[in-house]
This record gives structure tokens, sequence and C-alpha cells, in this order.
């Protein structure tokens, strides 16, 4: 009897150890995927910040560079002067900025990518053509209004472009449970 009592103390010892190991490995393994859990969720909704963050300049871009050319060619159908030299400061401000967020922004949708291209090269083609006219002697109305509606054509592409980009930027913050702070207003 007493090899018995033995014997069943070492069995439930041995169980009880075996068990014991058995839910600390099991307790450390599942710790050990939920951390990695957590951190991969942080991971994507760091990224999703960041992208945001991308997305927001590339809205902003070019908004600048799009008011100084319609100022430019306004004045210049009105008849008034276009001083060439504020004109050069301006463009080259507005537009370095620009073009550094539109053409350095890589995003998950090409066709967004692409139509940020075509609207930066638009904007930097006119702003030759602008320039061309402001320095001409004889100027002419026809060519002016015709920079007019070629603005106003971009003007309407950047807000088709903005309205993808706001798409975008709702969806990685829902995914991301990131508050939008800036993107619901129209730029």
């Amino acid at each position: 009897m007493a090899d018995t009592s033995a014997i069943y103390s070492l069995i439930s010892g041995l169980g009880g150890a075996v068990i014991g190991a058995g839910a600390t490995v099991f307790a450390s393994a599942r710790q050990h995927r939920r951390e990695i859990s957590e951190r991969g969720k942080e991971r994507r909704r760091l990224q999703a910040k960041e992208e945001i963050v991308r997305l927001t300049s590339l809205r902003f871009a070019g908004r600048a560079w799009l008011e100084v050319a319609l100022q430019a060619q306004q004045r210049l159908a009105s008849g008034a002067e276009v001083d060439p030299d504020k004109f050069d400061q301006d463009i080259k401000e507005a537009g370095g900025v620009a073009a550094k967020e539109g053409y350095t922004v890589i995003l998950p949708d090409p066709s967004v990518e692409q139509l940020a291209a075509e609207i930066f090269d638009r904007l930097d083609h006119l702003s030759w053509q602008l320039r061309r006219e402001i320095l001409s002697s004889s100027r002419s109305s026809i060519i002016v209004e015709a920079l007019g509606s070629s603005l106003q054509e971009v003007a309407q592409r950047r807000a088709a472009l903005n309205a993808k980009i706001l798409e975008r930027i709702e969806e990685l913050a829902q995914d991301a449970d990131t508050p939008l702070h800036q993107s619901s207003s129209e730029v």
C-alpha cells in the first residue's frame, strides 16, 4: 500500500509538473503571439499615419503654384503688367514645393500618382507659357485667354485628384483608427 500511495504521489507530482510546464509554455507562447500582433497593429497604424501625412502634403501641393499662375494670367487678361522677376520667384517657390511633393509621393494607386504627375507637368508647361507672354512686347489676348482656360482645366483636375486623395485618407484613417485632422476641408 505504501508503494501504491508513493506511486500515486509521484504520478500526481509529475502530472502537476507537466501541466504547470505546459501552462507556462502555452501562456508564454500566447503572450508572444499577442505582442507580435500588437507590434503588427502598431506598425500598420504608423504606416497609415505616414501615408496620411504624404497624401495631405500632396493635396496641398500645387495649390500655391496654381494660384500664382492664375493671378498672373488674370493680370495679363486685364491688361496689367506682371513683374517677371516676382513671377519667376513666386513660381520657383511654389513650384519647387509642389514638384517635390508631386513627384516624390509614392501612392498605392498608380492612377492617382499618374494624375498628380500630369497636373504638375501641365502646371510647369503653363508657367513657361505665361512667362513667355509676360516677357512679350506684343501680348496675344487669344493666348492669354487660352492659358486661362488651361489653368481652369488644371484646377478641375486638381479637384478630382483631391477627391481621390481624400477618399484614400479616410480609408486609411478608418483602418488605423486615426482621427482626421485637416483632411475634410477642401483645398
